[in-house]
């Protein structure tokens, strides 16, 4: 039965609760309106399973820009699977009202508006673990070209006032970075005035990208804090010119502010690479980890966290020291989500005439490898878990059984995102199987799964890896290595930057998939130092390339590249070791395709 119902309080036709769409949701009541739909709660008529119902307005069905928008919220959920982003399930029309919706996932809890406005600020831990649960989130839009657009607290909803289990919801006004139009609504604006960046008003050449939605997150997490938004507000040359000078962050916690100060610049060139380094940030001398979960409900489940690679977490900050010199190795992975390791990455060619390429098969965890890489053999696996004392609290004992694991040869395992029941660690290898015996291990000794990423090498480049597993613990600053692209073809430069790396020398380098070592050229800039180079073709499909930077003392200057990998990273060690000065190491996994 269809029915609609007049509603003066809105001035438009409503759904009557009981109406079927399609035949296959039944809608429910009204749980809120805005100038494009009205969203209902309603349920699958044959399972019953709640469901959010956003029906477009009657009198925008036929407004094309709208409609186009509507569809782009459609398209864009589609191609989004992630916990912190609300689940999409259907996109059509309902053929006897004649209108336009969209059924998704129903998320029960409170705005982060409305928590603000009604319970006041976040304490500091919530803020951290609200920054790690969304800027996941955002990255993995962002890896699927996917920008937001309009991130603001009233698009945050926290089931049960949970932080770890937070949603990321309307996507209506997000723009594929994939498609050559520049917006759905031509070139008009769509987003919340308060939270836009400076680029959404045209500002810095007005093109938006993933940057955009870390200013606007930047905002959020001020109003998180405080439990005030910034004034961003005003005339409209009042809002343009709020948004040429860094916002006042005098009230801000001095744990974040240092990271906020990043996300609010006004020219997006300076804000941080991406959403994964803002997850990863270190935030004064506070472990970064998501918060514990509220409720048995909240808490990971064993299958569908198990080897779940978040793209959103891909950044890792360790502090390592090795001789007379220290390390701090920064390494940024990015990949696509992907809830296999096996799926992740092809697998490495050999050394020998390339074989047809086929998966990495996957052993059960109780069986042996039969399907080693010819190019080298793995190290025998630990039959043991490595012992350790525990230390002052459950995630430095996280962070400390982490640090301990050996896995073998060609096997680096470093921890990024550690609470006292989540982990999420980051790993380069050239076997799967490694991984695999430390997930398991990890669930006995520790009582839960990690969320494990790994990112595949060849056999040649594992000098590289064991140099970075060889490099013990302490804390030192690292440089950092930003770069424009982390897929691309041999027809296209690789341009980026290093930076951070103070009054200490500072080589980078290429560990390309075949194990040779060519020296990357720099620029000099005023605050970094600039690159940009061409790759020759790869021999195969697709295959990984290791971007490092090294920063230390004067004789770095004089590593031969020319050597063979595990000689050249032999060198680098012993110069280390000779060294009295600060040493860091950067770290950046990119595909090279053809």
């Amino acid at each position: 039965m269809m029915t609609a119902s007049s509603d003066n309080s809105f001035g438009r036709q409503r759904i009557s609760p009981g109406t079927r769409l399609n035949g296959i949701y039944e809608v429910g009541s009204l749980i809120g309106t805005g100038g494009m739909g009205e969203i209902y709660k309603g349920h699958a008529i044959q399972t019953a399973d709640p469901v959010a119902i956003k029906m477009m307005l009657p009198e925008l069905a036929e407004n094309q820009a709208a409609l186009a928008l509507f569809r782009k919220e459609a398209s864009a959920l589609h191609q989004l699977q992630h916990e912190a982003i609300v689940r999409y399930y259907v996109f059509t029309i309902e053929p006897v009202l004649q209108r336009p919706y969209l059924a998704m996932e129903f998320v029960d809890g409170r705005s982060l508006s409305e928590i603000l406005e009604q319970d006041g600020p976040l304490p500091f831990e919530a803020v951290r673990g609200l920054l790690q649960r969304i800027a996941s989130g955002l990255q993995a839009a962002h890896v699927n070209g996917i920008i937001h657009r309009d991130v603001s607290p009233d698009n945050i909803i926290l089931p049960g006032g949970d932080v770890a289990r937070a949603k990321i919801i309307d996507f209506g006004i997000a723009r594929s970075t994939q498609l050559s139009d520049g917006t759905v609504i031509g070139s008009g604006f769509a987003g919340k005035y308060n939270y836009v960046s400076p680029e959404q008003l045209g500002l810095f050449g007005g093109d938006v990208t993933a940057k955009s939605d870390i200013y606007s997150l930047g905002l959020v997490l001020v109003q998180a804090l405080t439990g005030r938004a910034i004034d961003m507000g005003g005339s409209q040359l009042q809002i343009i010119e709020k948004r040429r000078a860094l916002p006042d962050l005098g009230a801000i916690d001095m744990r974040f502010r240092p990271l906020l100060e990043r996300m609010l610049q006004p020219n997006p060139a300076d804000r941080p690479a991406s959403m994964i380094t803002c997850a990863s940030a270190l935030l004064g001398a506070v472990n970064v980890g998501n918060l514990k979960p509220s409720s048995p409900e909240a808490a990971p489940s064993r299958k569908k966290s198990r080897y779940a690679a978040y793209a959103a977490a891909a950044a890792a900050l360790v502090a390592v020291m090795a001789g007379g010199g220290y390390y701090l190795l920064t390494m940024d992975t990015w990949e696509t989500p992907s809830t296999k390791l096996s799926a992740l990455v092809p697998t490495p060619p050999s050394s020998g005439p390339s074989p047809p390429v086929t998966p990495p098969q996957i052993a059960p965890p109780d069986a042996p490898s039969n399907a080693p890489n010819p190019a080298i053999t793995p190290s025998p696996l630990p039959s043991t878990v490595p012992p350790f004392n525990p230390p002052a609290s459950r995630t430095d004992n996280i962070r400390r059984y982490v640090k301990q694991y050996n896995g073998g040869d060609c096997f680096f395992i470093t921890p990024v995102a550690i609470g006292d029941t989540n982990a999420t660690l980051e790993g380069l290898g050239a076997f799967i199987r490694p991984f695999e015996v430390l997930d398991d291990a990890f669930q006995k000794q520790m009582g839960f799964a990690a969320d494990i990423g790994v990112r595949q090498v060849t056999s040649q480049q594992c000098p590289a890896i064991n140099f970075l597993a060889r490099l013990p613990d302490a804390s030192a600053r690292s440089p950092r290595i930003d770069i424009d692209k982390t897929r691309l073809t041999s027809q296209e430069t690789l341009s980026g930057s290093v930076d951070r790396y103070g009054n200490r020398d500072v080589q980078v380098f290429l560990v390309g998939p075949r194990g040779n070592i060519n020296p990357v050229p720099l620029k000099d800039g005023i605050d970094a130092k600039t690159f940009t180079v061409k790759l020759p073709p790869p021999n195969d499909r697709s295959e990984p390339v290791l971007l490092m930077a090294v920063a230390g003392g004067p004789g770095l200057g004089s590593l031969r590249y020319d050597r063979p990998a595990e000689e050249f990273f032999s060198n680098v060690l012993k110069e280390a070791g000779r060294s009295n000065d600060a040493i860091g190491v950067a770290v950046r996994y990119f595909r090279l395709e053809r």
